[in-house]
């Protein structure tokens, strides 16, 4: 298997089937990808929804207490089957060519431990293209890693922000590169956890804690502000 979709879901209802669709869709031969989806103890109608996917091909899918998005994100890499491993969360969407573009990348350069690209950002039905000028400009969406290195750093660790803990912690060791071009929409909600500003200040000074020799770093970190 070359390529795992990691899908976290968590009371997506009504984004969850275009998720998936996105995933399902992509123009990558469709034996050599796999989408492994977490449902994390939905309440609403999304569990649903899922079960009418179970018996398609490449598609696996877990029920759990909720647990929180690190967890879902971990239990699915540790299930994957691929030398490269994506997440996707519920809400967003793939463009038909990520997997294509970002494994081109990784294949092309073998002392690359993830790629990460450009994205759209949706908020309040508009619509802008992020482009990634820094590593701290990325998301966790998106962004495709070696499941081996993940593996080595025993995967996220249970902080607010998992993935920029996880740039930090590897910061030194780890070569990653840009793929310029706006390949997910990523989408942004009040109701979201980096919605609420009081959370990601607090994310913010967990990293900060974390990683105290890294402060001049944590500063790049993109803005959570959702604006009007």
């Amino acid at each position: 298997m070359k390529v795992s979709i990691i899908i976290r879901a968590y009371n997506n209802q009504d984004t969850i089937n275009r998720a998936l669709s996105s995933a399902l869709n992509q123009n990558f031969p469709k034996d050599q990808f796999e989408i492994v989806v977490i449902d994390d103890g939905s309440t609403d109608k999304t569990g649903e929804i899922l079960r009418k996917y179970e018996s398609g091909p490449n598609i696996i899918i877990f029920n759990q207490e909720n647990k929180g998005a690190i967890e879902a994100a971990n239990r699915g890499f540790r299930a994957s089957k691929g030398e490269y491993v994506v997440l996707l969360d519920g809400d967003d969407t793939f463009q038909d060519s990520l997997l294509k573009d970002a494994v081109l990348v990784l294949d092309n350069n073998r002392d690359a431990c993830f790629v990460y690209p450009d994205y759209f950002e949706r908020a309040n039905d508009q619509v802008r293209v992020v482009s990634v000028d820094n590593l701290f400009q990325s998301v966790a969406v998106g962004t495709m890693y070696r499941k081996s290195k993940l593996a080595e750093v025993n995967f996220f660790r249970k902080v607010f922000f998992a993935e920029y803990d996880l740039i930090l912690r590897t910061l030194s060791s780890w070569k990653s590169l840009h793929l310029k071009k706006p390949l997910f929409t990523y989408k942004r909600s009040t109701k979201s956890l980096t919605g609420s500003l009081g959370r990601v200040r607090l994310g913010l000074d967990e990293l900060r804690k974390l990683h105290p020799n890294r402060i001049k770093e944590i500063e790049k970190i993109r803005s959570y502000v959702i604006k009007a």
